[in-house]
């Protein structure tokens, strides 16, 4: 638990779940913690997720998240630290290799929707830079596959802090997710590519993944090529400022 709280967070906290009043100068008394450090240690847990901020009666008050969320919240800890340590030992073991770019390539297919699931974990699992540069028939995406994006794919990308920069063509469901974009970490323009054809284009460091959305028997590939998602990325780039 150390990893995640301090003890002057835990010392806060604990107070919160003793005291029926979440007022900061109780808080204060409880903890023996003066108001000024107090305060950024109130905004740490709510930037964690551990606090609200309630306003009534024109005075500010907090609140904890209830013990079962807080279970919850750390067993996501837990699993969030066995993947970045999953990172960090694959980071260092690409260090000091010395490659230089290259057009071989490696590449990777993928069959079934069990398939898929571990080709778009891949895209925000090895995501370094955080970004995919996405092409989508978002139509047929969420005819195909909504389910999988709406409870599985999303919350994962969102979780790990990846954005996506998507081209679509003008649709319904592209319409009214526009109006959440920023809360799903997704920038949209549209544009009259890819409109039926049931397939999605993904770049991300020095990947491209390709899936064609069928419902029977979804299926996809990885290229991992650090000239061509350069290339890709570059024409990404190209049609992102000429989209609207």
């Amino acid at each position: 638990m150390n990893t995640y709280l301090n003890d002057n967070e835990k010392k806060v906290l604990a107070s919160l779940y003793n005291l029926e009043d979440g007022a900061v100068n109780k808080i204060a008394k409880e903890t023996l913690i003066n108001r000024t450090t107090l305060y950024p240690i109130l905004e740490k847990l709510a930037e964690k997720g551990l606090v609200s901020k309630i306003k009534a009666e024109g005075k500010i008050r907090f609140q904890p998240i209830s013990k079962e969320e807080f279970s919850l919240w750390a067993e996501r800890k837990e699993k969030e630290l066995k993947e970045n340590n999953k990172e960090l030992l694959c980071w260092i073991d690409r260090q000091g290799e010395n490659k230089k770019t290259s057009l071989a390539s490696e590449i990777k297919y993928f069959e079934g929707m069990e398939g898929i699931k571990s080709l778009y974990a891949d895209t925000w699992r090895e995501n370094r830079e955080k970004i995919i540069y996405a092409i989508t028939d978002y139509k047929s995406a969420y005819e195909n596959m909504g389910n999988f994006f709406r409870k599985d794919y999303f919350p994962a990308r969102i979780g790990h802090g990846v954005w996506i920069k998507n081209l679509i063509p003008e649709s319904p469901e592209g319409r009214k997710d526009l109006k959440t974009a920023k809360e799903m970490l997704r920038e949209m323009k549209f544009i009259k590519l890819f409109r039926d054809l049931d397939i999605e284009v993904n770049i991300y460091n020095d990947k491209i993944a390709i899936v064609a959305f069928d419902k029977k028997n979804p299926s996809g590939v990885i290229i991992k090529n650090e000239k061509i998602a350069e290339a890709m990325k570059n024409i990404f780039e190209y049609l992102w400022k000429t989209a609207k």
